[in-house]
């Protein structure tokens, strides 16, 4: 009889596992990521698509810096990762989300920036790890741009430009209007140049079949009235056109 329950221990641990998927996301980054309950687009989109797929997310809370090497040890079924790395034996997904970082000022400034090279003789406030991130030619203006720095806590840019502690910011704008109306202020106050390109996000398996999974999962959600709902409820617009081309693959 002790035999017989230890085989429904077993059986349900198996079961449990092939019903629930566990993935590494970065940390509190709103609207996409809010720890304090567990919602935010990407999670919403995140938990939607595995749905699709027949699984439950788990969602392991991570530093960026982190996820990689996480992934690549084996600790989750799926990661998300901005730059798919061919020479690491992951597969890719489509991209799945779109980030599209600005150049915030203050409009009474007139700044105009057009162009990311303008912002050489400003002061410049930019999220943490945004020479990694953005473009390569970003890296190399930053050793010319006046004065340069990188904080963690993206409210504190929000600050600092109201503060008139600097002249622009450089963060998602999504994540910029975030802030902006959690403060309380009007969309008026400021400019926000789209000097950057996007930067897409890919979803990372070590699994090839899931990865497929995913991208149909992926494709279908695109198609339904969720996908725009989604956007309206943590952007108040609709931001995430995706490319069509696959992302390079190992």
């Amino acid at each position: 009889m002790k035999w017989l329950c230890w085989l429904c221990i077993f059986v349900s641990t198996i079961v449990q596992a092939k019903t629930e998927l566990t993935v590494l996301v970065g940390l509190d980054k709103p609207p996409y990521i809010i720890l304090n309950d567990g919602s935010g687009y990407e999670l919403d989109l995140l938990k939607l698509l595995t749905k699709k797929m027949g699984y439950e997310a788990v969602f392991l809370y991570v530093p960026n810096a982190r996820i990689k090497d996480l992934m690549l040890e084996g600790k989750a079924d799926i990661a998300t990762l901005q730059k798919p790395d061919p020479k690491l034996p992951l597969y890719y997904s489509q991209p799945y989300i779109r980030y599209q970082n600005v150049a915030a000022s203050l409009a009474g400034k007139s700044l105009q920036l057009e162009q990311m090279e303008q912002l050489r003789p400003y002061s410049v406030v930019a999220f943490h790890n945004a020479r990694a991130l953005l473009d390569p030619d970003y890296k190399q203006l930053t050793d010319q741009i006046i004065n340069y720095q990188e904080v963690a806590n993206q409210s504190q840019q929000l600050q600092m430009l109201m503060l008139e502690r600097c002249d622009v910011v450089v963060m998602d704008r999504n994540i910029f209007y975030y802030y902006a109306k959690q403060a309380g202020h009007s969309m008026q106050l400021f400019d926000l140049a789209p000097v950057f390109q996007p930067s897409l996000y890919s979803a990372a398996f070590k699994n090839e079949r899931l990865r497929g999974k995913f991208n149909k999962a992926l494709a279908e959600v695109q198609q339904e009235p969720i996908f725009i709902q989604l956007q309206q409820k943590y952007f108040s617009q609709v931001n995430q056109q995706l490319q069509s081309s696959p992302p390079q693959l190992p």
